[in-house]
């Protein structure tokens, strides 16, 4: 069975998450650090800012870190599951979603 990883805003009361990380089948055999690892580096690449906690990395969406967070609306978007306005953008992370996520066509 397919698992995978999501990465959540650490900004209070926003509800962005980052589908980040599809693990693959059960004989794919990875440990809990490298999915981590792979999570990370995926969300960082589609605009996520990184930052340190207490002992750990905590992640931040692109529309928080960019001052038009937190996310408060769910939706379609791929980066932050925000809603997306009727030009097929995120109102919070600025992602422009193809028709086929919008929800067109």
């Amino acid at each position: 069975m397919p698992t995978g990883v999501a990465v959540v805003c650490d900004t209070d009361d926003c509800l962005a998450v980052y589908l980040a990380v599809k693990t693959g089948d059960t004989d794919d055999e990875r440990s809990a650090g490298e999915v981590s690892e792979m999570a990370r580096k995926a969300a960082e690449g589609d605009g996520w800012v990184v930052g340190f906690g207490i002992g750990q990395a905590v992640m931040t969406c692109p529309g928080c870190a960019d001052g038009r967070g937190p996310v408060l609306d769910r939706g379609v978007c791929r980066r932050c599951m925000g809603r997306v306005d009727s030009g097929s953008r995120c109102v919070y992370c600025l992602h422009q979603a193809e028709p086929a996520e919008a929800g067109e066509g």
